[in-house]
């Protein structure tokens, strides 16, 4: 029975992304597979193949060209959190099996689903809003312009026709202030007029 547990924990974690303590974390840097470890703001950190990791130019700038031997092996994204940053990851990885089709403008559609193929892109972009506008910054933090553009894309349809009123609760914005006490101060200072021409 513990025997089975322990094989089971095992093929649970193959099936996760490469998630490792700072602790016990040693870089792959072999020529066949080069990797590096992508840190994210709250500490969990992301080991990934080399080439889903130049998705971001950001990691790519700290790579001679034409080569796999990283300046620094270990990249920190401290504004990302980690479970945004496992998405992130999410993406790249999809992205080397099956691209992403260009976003075209003007847009052929009116929904995400018609708009973005292949479909599993428009299925990545079923999240809550709040976790959209964390992916948006990521891609803008770590300059992936596919993701960028699907994500901002995303957030466009959620709210094309939606009122001022709308608007203003989901990018939590305040409402514009009223002046209504100038009026009144104007109307007090009109009576004070009139007072004074009667006593004269």
């Amino acid at each position: 029975s513990t025997e089975c547990q322990t094989s089971q924990q095992s093929h649970t974690h193959s099936n996760t992304l490469n998630l490792i303590p700072a602790q016990h974390k040693v870089t792959n840097m072999t020529e066949d597979n080069p990797t590096v470890v992508l840190i994210s703001s709250d500490s969990e950190r992301y080991e990934v193949p080399l080439k889903v990791a130049r998705m971001s130019e950001v990691v790519n700038s700290l790579f001679p060209e034409d080569s796999d031997d990283p300046i620094e092996p270990e990249v920190p994204c401290p504004k990302v959190s980690g479970p945004i940053l496992k998405k992130v990851v999410e993406y790249c990885k999809h992205y080397q099996d099956e691209a992403m089709q260009k976003i075209e403008t003007p847009l052929q559609g009116k929904t995400v689903e018609e708009i973005v193929k292949p479909k599993w892109y428009a299925d990545f972009c079923k999240v809550d809003r709040e976790v959209m506008f964390q992916l948006v910054a990521a891609a803008n933090f770590m300059n992936i312009k596919p993701l960028l553009d699907l994500t901002c894309l995303a957030v466009s349809v959620s709210i094309k026709g939606k009122s001022v009123e709308e608007l203003r609760e989901i990018f939590n914005l305040p409402a514009p202030e009223t002046q209504q006490g100038d009026g009144k101060d104007d109307s007090d200072a009109e009576c004070g007029t009139d007072d004074d021409e009667e006593m004269e």
